[in-house]
């Protein structure tokens, strides 16, 4: 993902091959070429959302991401990760 900035619509993206390339993937995540090496994240920090997945992957839970990483806000991080249900379970809206 890189260049071409566009505003995502209303709705939630049905699949990767939809998500916008640059700017806001959907609140609360947003992408640009210039910040994080074009990575995307959290809106307003510059925490890649790989950070929360990370995390996870290594057994800790969404509290101890939240304690270690203030900068994101619950809502935020709540909000990527049913984003990501839904991309890839293939749902639209």
């Amino acid at each position: 993902m890189s260049a071409a900035s566009r505003e995502s619509g209303g709705g939630q993206p049905g699949d990767w091959q939809e998500l916008p390339k640059e700017g806001v993937i959907a609140a609360p995540l947003v992408q640009t070429a210039d910040t994080c090496w074009g990575r995307v994240r959290f809106e307003g920090t510059r925490v890649p959302i790989a950070t929360l997945f990370d995390y996870l992957a290594d057994g800790l839970s969404l509290d101890d991401f939240l304690e270690a990483i203030p900068t994101v806000r619950r809502e935020q991080a709540a909000a990527a990760l049913r984003l990501a249900s839904r991309v890839l379970a293939g749902e639209r809206g």
